[in-house]
């Protein structure tokens, strides 16, 4: 079982007794040196199982101290989930939705605090150029855009760092934990659109902490916008449009 184990490239599985029978425990590999497997069978408790209707957001959380959960589908086990599976696509396309919406909201934001063009003042002469260029050919491709629209990444993070009751209204917190924070997760961001990129890897906790404060932030920001347009109907909602 052992080699069995080894050649599948799995650390962990679950036993049965029969071939259609429920999971009577686990098996690690590393602990099969000799004898029997039901010499090394342990035990199944609440705090390896998951079920089948975790959220994807709660899951990333519960592994932050687990390397693999088994999987309750209805009142049997039907699965393993280890954390080299977060590398496949559907948790790549979450993490790298859920930053881009992130962006959405710090660009919501940015248009509501920043009157007209201000927004352009904060900006060295470098970044504005490289906006003006995009905007140019965004235009001749004949796209109806906005020069804010044609900001990076890091130019809105400027902005923000700029605004401090930007940072305070939506719990950005100080210059340096906005810097940080957004900085980090631009970086995962684009990580991830590389294929290489292992989600997986050794920062684990970190890329953890950070997906659990994207996912806070972006609560937090929706439900400003649902009180902020309760109490200002008509020109927030026209402003909401146009970060949308």
């Amino acid at each position: 079982m052992a080699e069995h184990l080894r050649l599948r490239d799995f650390d962990l599985a679950g036993v049965q007794e029969t071939e259609h029978g429920p999971v009577i425990g686990y098996i690690q590999r590393d602990a099969l040196k000799d004898g029997f497997v039901r010499q090394h069978l342990r035990p199944l408790t609440t705090e390896h199982l998951v079920s089948d209707a975790t959220p994807l957001a709660n899951l990333l959380s519960v592994m932050t101290d687990k390397e693999q959960v088994f999987v309750l589908t209805g009142e049997r086990i039907g699965g393993i989930i280890a954390r080299a599976d977060f590398n496949k696509p559907p948790v790549r396309v979450y993490l790298f939705g859920l930053i881009s919406l992130l962006e959405m909201h710090l660009s919501f934001w940015l248009r509501h605090f920043y009157e007209a063009d201000s927004w352009q003042a904060e900006l060295s002469d470098n970044r504005l150029a490289r906006a003006n260029e995009l905007f140019r050919q965004r235009r001749l491709r004949n796209e109806e855009i906005a020069l804010f629209d044609c900001l990076q990444f890091c130019d809105k993070r400027e902005l923000a760092l700029s605004k401090e009751d930007l940072r305070s209204s939506v719990g950005l917190g100080s210059k340096k934990v906005c810097r940080k924070f957004l900085r980090e997760a631009e970086k995962l961001r684009d990580e991830l659109a590389h294929s290489q990129y292992d989600v997986s890897g050794a920062n684990w906790r970190e890329t953890i902490r950070l997906v659990e404060g994207i996912e806070e932030l972006v609560r937090k920001s929706d439900q400003l916008v649902d009180k902020k347009a309760t109490e200002q109907a008509g020109d927030f909602q026209s402003l909401l449009w146009a970060s949308i």
